[in-house]
């Protein structure tokens, strides 16, 4: 026993139920549809029986009943398979999008640095391949076990009223077939997580080279990237014949058993019936009768190793919900201005190498903060630990309202913030519904005003459809400076009090960078802005300039910034 629960990761069970909770109904009617359907072959194997031996003795006459009742189980049999391929396709969707939507609501609740360890190509194969394994087990597999289970019953029961040694010769067969699958389950079940890890590899190299396209076509990588892309298909091919093997091999000796029984089965059918022992109906009922106890030990076989196969995703998905949700609490929106305080901050990405140690700064609501320093300094890093993506490993850093209240950093202080990342992180759809995305109940005069205060409304009500245009994936279709203030729009909208710019601007112009930070100074309520920029056109309007330097942050007089810059830039 104890074997056994080592072969099948019982942690997954808690999970599957989980997951099935409001859904036992649906299951539990399609797994009745596949009893009757199967079940009903007992009678078709009857009936046919008694309509030959009526119809030689007593003429077709006195088969006749026979007949309709044996026509009648097969119109019902097309009438419930009809019906069960609706139930089935319904729960199995239904089931698919339920687990997609845990997936997803677990990626978004759960702590950031956990959740980034993940590539996407791997996400999408949990989302699709794992996900799909699971929904067609449970929608088909497992009801269709229960059905083949009936069916062995009732055509063994009935075959061993008429013909004992027949029935119990059919048997036999059946535990050598079901124990072998097990073997080959545990093997199959192995060779799923090695598949499914390649999958993961392969559509993580293929995104991400559709995802860099420019950069493979302007550095003339092509052919280096094509080469990756075959190692990785090759890598998965392997994979996938070794299971195509596999199976080919169970099937081989799974199948030669059962055709071999049958075989048996027919001579044996065929002598009784030579010999008077056996009528022609009673050869067709053994032939029938034979075939769906054979059919179901068979089926058995050849449905555990893809039950393994199941297990295999349901622990991928199982050891992903595993990881570390945040913290979360039911917060209040934010009301009115906010600052910050960060007393001792310190982060480290590797143990020992820390990025930021001993961070003080404290910044008053309604400040304009330059926060400059070379690059890997940590800017981008203290961006994260203030939107609590990531936890200081040391220190603390509050947020204060006007107040004077203080308030410890977590995912629910996230409403304070409003963000503009490094790069072009529009999705493909409207202009409207990248807006939105910073405030979804925003009026088309609040999208228009933030717009404006992007310096971006000018170029978008001179596109065909104004915010309504549609733009393609990271915002194709847009110049570099047009996406950059649709994103400083979006973060506009957001009715937040502290706005983050991680090289927000640096696509601008200096002319239409210093409106943009001008606009943002005079926007009313106030807001607490903290860019990281390299520009030095934007120390002019800035209230502070603080500087990242071997982990540690220091203020800067402007003329001091200003010299460094240039010394920089030198």
């Amino acid at each position: 026993m104890n074997r056994i629960k080592r072969l099948v990761n019982t942690d997954a069970y808690p999970w599957l139920r989980d997951v099935m909770k409001g859904k036992w109904g649906a299951f539990w009617i399609i797994a009745i549809l596949q009893i009757i359907i199967s079940s009903s072959g007992a009678l078709q194997a009857i009936f046919s029986k008694e309509l030959i031996d009526r119809s030689i003795h007593s003429g077709f006459r006195q088969g006749l009943p026979f007949l309709l009742a044996f026509a009648f189980i097969l119109v019902m049999q097309i009438v419930l398979n009809a019906f069960l391929s609706l139930r089935v396709v319904r729960l199995r969707e239904s089931l698919n999008n339920d687990l997609q939507h845990k997936f997803m609501h677990r990626l978004y609740r759960s702590e950031w640095g956990a959740a980034n360890r993940y590539h996407s190509g791997n996400l999408l194969t949990h989302l699709t391949s794992d996900v799909n394994s699971v929904s067609e087990t449970i929608t088909v597999t497992a009801p269709g076990v229960l059905a083949l289970v009936v069916q062995f019953a009732t055509a063994f029961g009935t075959l061993l009223f008429y013909d004992a040694t027949l029935a119990v010769f059919a048997f036999v067969l059946g535990p050598v077939s079901v124990l072998a699958s097990w073997f080959i389950g545990r093997r199959l079940k192995a060779l799923q997580h090695q598949i499914q890890n390649a999958e993961g590899q392969y559509r993580s190299l293929l995104h991400e080279s559709i995802q860099n396209l420019m950069i493979v076509k302007t550095f003339e990588n092509e052919e280096d990237s094509l080469r990756q892309i075959r190692r990785s298909q090759d890598n998965r091919l392997y994979w996938i014949i070794r299971r195509n093997r596999f199976n080919v091999a169970a099937d081989v000796t799974l199948g030669s058993g059962y055709r071999f029984g049958f075989f048996l089965a027919f001579i044996w059918g065929a002598y009784r019936v030579s010999n008077g022992q056996a009528s022609f109906g009673m050869f067709t009922a053994f032939l029938q009768l034979v075939g769906q106890i054979q059919g179901p030990l068979e089926g058995l076989s050849r449905m555990l190793p893809g039950v393994f196969g199941m297990i295999a995703s349901a622990e991928r998905l199982v050891a992903f919900h595993r990881i570390k949700p945040e913290k979360r609490t039911a917060a209040a929106a934010p009301e009115g201005e906010a600052g910050l305080s960060i007393e001792g901050a310190a982060y480290s990405y590797v143990t020992g190498k820390p990025i930021l140690r001993d961070v003080n700064v404290k910044i008053r609501p309604g400040e304009l903060v330059a926060l400059v320093g070379t690059s890997g300094e940590g800017k981008t890093t203290l961006l994260r630990l203030l939107l609590a993506l990531m936890e200081p490993d040391a220190g603390r850093i509050l947020l204060e309202s006007g107040s004077g209240e203080q308030r410890t950093l977590s995912a629910d202080t996230r409403a304070y913030f409003s963000y503009v990342p490094q790069g072009n992180t529009l999705f493909s759809g409207s202009i409207a519904d990248n807006l939105r995305i910073g405030r979804p109940d925003a009026t088309p005069e609040q999208m228009m005003d933030a717009l404006e205060a992007a310096c971006a409304k000018g170029f978008v009500e001179r596109l065909p459809e104004g915010v309504d245009t549609r733009i393609g994936e990271h915002g194709s279709g847009l110049s570099e400076g047009q996406a950059q203030r649709i994103a400083i729009a979006r973060a506009l909208l957001r009715p937040a009090p502290i706005l983050l710019l991680d090289e927000a601007t640096s696509a601008l112009d200096m002319d239409t960078e210093w409106k943009v930070l001008c606009n943002i100074r005079s926007l009313k309520p106030r807001r607490t802005c903290i860019a990281i920029t390299h520009r030095l056109s934007v120390f002019d309007v800035c209230d502070e300039i603080y500087r990242l330097s071997d982990g540690r942050l220091y203020r800067q007089q402007r003329e001091d910034a200003l010299k460094h810059a240039e010394s920089q830039a030198l």
